[in-house]
């Protein structure tokens, strides 16, 4: 359950956790110049946007807007509350929390939702507890023990990706669940099948078992596979709260870091495969959950690489798997290539019989996802005709066009040309980089071709953004803020919010920060918009800050009295319309006042 935290002990895990190492366990980082930079994990992109500022503690894409600190990171990409990761970072530097907590009001929807939830985490952390037992200690598990040892699989690396043995017999999971509530759960997580005649028995009986795991390592499905016997040779855990099979991928809760220090990722299709290359000294490895690579896939494995190395079976389903694999990735912004194996081989019996360094060669040697695409349909071509080469060259362009690099896709057209032995304007033309496809992007999606393309700003607009950027970079020019009231009755609705939260912290007499604000903040557009504006407001220190700030607020003030006369004016002329002489007179002196004030200003 979640709870309220002390603003003190908040501020205290902020100032410990940095938030260039907590973004660099999702996210390949780059420094540049003040900043480090990457490829954004909230969508697809090729061309680096993603900005950390160690010294203000905070991110900004400028892709897709996502901003925040350390903490509304960390809630993006993980999807958890903000006093979950406030406790989870508290824990990895060391900071105490108090005992005493008080709990979060939460609707009663979003109570069960989480009782729900901790109660199928909970059912599969029994589960994989007693299939472990049950392949390591029991008599029972002798016959899966001996494929495993087949298979080079020993106790040590059982242990190390928890796998397990169903058990014999219909119910050895079921029987120790001891309340009908408990069997009902275990039924809607798919981990017992109800009978015909009222009882309950084990989805995953006499079966090899290999748990499936989220990012954190939690077990929130299985996959058994049958030993010796009938019936179908996988059995995989229904989806649920917890798992979408199209959202996880097999081992990269273990290969993550690998992932990430290599800069790429071997992607193979099943457990066994995976195994078989973790056992020979490939870390960088994870499964697809034997079904087709999905968008959500690409993007989580984005998250720690931006290259992927296809590793699948040389046979015709294997071929058809990478293709479209490969069209996946490229259209996420991923460079994929792909290792062809020999005939009658997959990735499991290629290193078991040649070993790391062969396969390790094979990986070195991979095609680029268009030579690759290109090799597979030249396979099927059926002469040198113009008319087949034109055929040819039409459905290999919409691969091109994904290519996100301009650079790489010049590249790619001209080997394209070489490849099919035609002239190189042929393809470029064909390919039109201003008509390429808009990528999938997650949640939501970002056009590449409006990147950069920001509506022009106002002076009046500048003028405020720039207040907001001086004030939280300079004391003294905070200082001076909070005096003229600036922060109040701001006519632009989100930045007037923004400009209370300043307000706040100083009342409280909290230190008023980039990162300390964010957390105040109500949701995250306001994050986004100040993210943007203090990413890229370090050019600024450059001048007189305070010279800067007076600058601004004449803007600002002068911007006011001349919406000011405006109103005045339309309600001068209704005023005048209806012959209300006594509120005509009113207005004149009124708007009088205005017009002195602003010349009194550019004075």
């Amino acid at each position: 359950m979640s709870y309220n935290i002390p603003d003190d002990k908040i501020e205290e895990v902020r100032e410990r956790s940095s938030i260039v190492d907590v973004v660099s366990r999702y996210v390949t980082l780059k420094k540049t110049g003040r900043n480090f930079v990457g490829l954004c994990p909230f969508h697809s992109e090729k061309t680096p946007s993603f900005t950390v500022s160690e010294e203000k503690e905070i991110f900004h894409c400028f892709g897709c807007g996502a901003g925040g600190n350390v903490f509304s990171f960390l809630m993006k990409i993980e999807g958890r509350s903000f006093p979950e990761v406030v406790r989870d970072l508290a824990e990895n530097e060391g900071v105490e929390l108090p005992e005493d907590k008080v709990p979060l009001v939460k609707s009663k929807e979003e109570v069960l939702c989480d009782e729900h939830k901790d109660l199928l985490h909970s059912l599969y952390e029994k589960a994989a507890e007693l299939y472990s037992r049950l392949l390591m200690k029991s008599p029972d598990g002798a016959a899966a023990r001996d494929y495993f040892k087949s298979r080079g699989i020993g106790s040590e690396m059982a242990k190390k990706w928890l796998l397990g043995y169903g058990g014999l017999g219909w119910s050895s999971f079921s029987e120790t669940l001891k309340s009908q509530k408990l069997l009902d759960q275990a039924e809607n997580a798919g981990l017992v099948i109800k009978g015909r005649k009222g009882g309950y028995y084990d989805r995953f009986r006499e079966r090899l078992i290999f748990p499936i795991c989220d990012l954190r390592g939690r077990v929130v499905a299985f996959g058994g596979r049958i030993v010796d016997g009938n019936g179908p040779k996988y059995v995989n855990s229904p989806e649920s709260p917890i798992y979408t099979k199209g959202n996880v991928l097999y081992g990269l809760n273990i290969a993550k870091s690998d992932i990430r220090s290599e800069g790429e990722a071997v992607l193979v299709e099943g457990y066994m495969d995976l195994l078989a290359l973790n056992r020979h000294g490939v870390k960088n490895v994870v499964a697809s959950l034997g079904t087709a690579l999905t968008k959500a896939q690409a993007l989580l494995l984005k998250r720690f690489c931006s290259k992927v190395v296809l590793l699948f079976d040389s046979d015709s389903a294997g071929i058809k798997a990478a293709l479209r694999a490969v069209e996946v990735l490229l259209g996420c912004g991923i460079s994929p290539s792909v290792v062809t194996l020999p005939a009658g081989d997959d990735p499991d019996s290629f290193v078991n019989k040649n070993g790391e360094d062969a396969l390790r060669e094979r990986i070195k040697g991979s095609s680029s996802a268009i030579e690759f695409i290109l090799g597979e349909k030249l396979k099927d071509r059926l002469s040198d005709s113009p008319s087949d080469k034109a055929t040819l060259i039409r459905e290999i362009t919409p691969f091109v066009r994904l290519v996100d690099d301009s650079l790489e896709r010049k590249l790619t057209v001209k080997r394209v040309a070489e490849i099919l032995a035609v002239d190189e304007t042929l393809i470029a033309e064909t390919v039109e980089p201003s008509a390429r496809p808009q990528k999938f992007a997650g949640k939501g999606e970002v056009k590449t071709a409006g990147r950069g393309r920001e509506k022009k700003k106002t002076k009046t607009q500048v003028a405020l953004e720039t207040v907001f950027a001086l004030s939280l970079w300079h004391g003294d020019v905070l200082d001076e803020a909070l005096k003229s009231g600036i922060f109040r009755d701001l006519k632009d609705p989100e930045m007037g919010q923004i400009g209370q939260k300043i307000e706040v912290l100083s009342e409280k007499e909290r230190a008023v920060t980039p990162s300390a604000l964010m957390d105040l903040l109500d949701n995250d557009s306001q994050r986004e918009r100040l993210s943007a504006i203090l990413i890229k407001g370090d050019v600024l220190k450059e001048c007189s800050p305070l010279a800067v700030f007076r600058d601004c607020e004449r803007i600002l003030k002068e911007s006011s009295l001349l919406e000011r006369e405006l109103a005045i004016t339309d309600r001068l002329n209704d005023a005048l319309n209806r012959g209300d002489e006594k509120e005509v007179a009113l207005l004149l002196e009124e708007k009088q006042k205005i017009i002195q004030a602003r010349k009194n200003d550019l004075a």
